[in-house]
């Protein structure tokens, strides 16, 4: 499936090619630039090697554009938000954790919940997709 990424406060493209570009900040207040997987379930992330992430760590993540933050603190702390337009201009919300080596991602749409990675469960209750699903 062909899809675009999308920024939900300026709207610009976050994908390039099969990647798309956030900016994060660790723990330790080290800034870089991660590239994550446009296929949804794959958490192969890309990253500079002198950027340090550690397992179970918290990130801050941003839009590399606006600069804003991509948390979506209404579902939880952990959880962050970007858009995703498919090719038939269907948009959907994607939520994905923003703790380092935790898997889980959602997409989201008026009728239907798909969940992605091991540790999808882990905020069932905090995004209501019990009851939708």
């Amino acid at each position: 499936m062909n899809a675009n990424y999308i920024c939900p406060h300026c709207r610009a493209y976050l994908n390039v090619s099969d990647r798309i570009v956030i900016s994060a900040k660790n723990e330790k207040g080290q800034r870089g630039v991660l590239l994550f997987s446009i296929h949804l379930g794959d958490y192969e992330i890309l990253k500079h090697p002198n950027f340090d992430m550690e397992e179970n760590e918290k990130l801050n993540m941003f839009c590399p554009s606006c600069h804003k933050s991509l948390k979506d603190s209404k579902v939880h702390e952990n959880i962050y938000k970007i858009l995703m337009q498919d090719e038939e201009d269907h948009e959907y919300e994607i939520l994905f954790s923003g703790v380092y080596g935790e898997r889980c991602t959602y997409q989201i749409s008026e009728e239907k919940i798909h969940s992605y990675g091991e540790d999808a469960g882990k905020y069932l209750n905090f995004t209501n997709l019990i009851q939708m699903s």
